[in-house]
């Protein structure tokens, strides 16, 4: 069955978990909408402040003349990071997990230059914990040639022993998912994140892990 290629929004495979929705569902991240909402009242309360004392504000910033610049800030500066917040509660607090399973993690995400033969890493990825010491090697090989030609990405959720390996081409400012991202047997399941540390210490020379 043919691929055809996605244009990602961003560095990470949600435009492929959407297209997906026989394994991935989306919701809102709680962590990541406190935040938002907890910016966001931090702003409503700095424009109260401002606005009800202004010459108060002028007076702390050192007067008119002086501090022009910064008085713009104080004025016109909250009330956009208060929409910059509500945009983001809505647009980017977000996250997949597998449907009826576990959220969706990214422990690992690496850029490499152009030329580099990542078809190589990925096959080694493929054969999971029967190869530790491979994909060790394979990941150390990979960040040892950093660049921002492709991206290995890894997406895992621990309680389903589910992994999933994509690459996306980067094209400027642009981001392409160009084939199916990989989905590991789970009997092959490995601990992406520690692997991963295994060969970031291999590559400084910091030995085993």
């Amino acid at each position: 069955m043919s691929f055809t290629p996605l244009r990602s929004r961003s560095r990470n495979l949600y435009t492929w978990f959407a297209t997906r929705p026989d394994l991935f569902v989306s919701e809102r991240s709680p962590r990541k909408s406190a935040t938002w909402l907890v910016i966001a009242g931090l702003m409503v309360v700095v424009m109260l402040l401002v606005y009800l004392n202004p010459e108060a504000t002028v007076e702390l910033l050192g007067g008119r003349v002086r501090s022009g610049l910064a008085i713009a800030g104080a004025f016109f500066l909250p009330p956009a990071v208060f929409v910059a917040a509500i945009v983001m509660f809505f647009v980017s607090a977000r996250r997949w997990r597998i449907k009826g399973g576990g959220v969706l993690t990214n422990p690992v995400i690496h850029g490499v230059a152009a030329g580099f033969p990542l078809d190589q890493a990925l096959s080694t990825l493929q054969r999971g914990s029967s190869d530790s010491a491979g994909i060790v090697a394979a990941l150390k090989d990979v960040i040892a040639h950093r660049g921002d030609d492709r991206l290995l990405t890894i997406w895992t959720s621990d309680a389903d022993r589910a992994m999933y390996i994509g690459v996306i081409r980067v094209a400027g400012k642009e981001f392409w998912i160009d084939s199916e991202p990989l989905a590991l047997d789970p009997v092959l399941f490995f601990d992406a994140k520690d692997l991963d540390l295994a060969a970031m210490r291999e590559q400084a020379g910091l030995g085993g892990r």
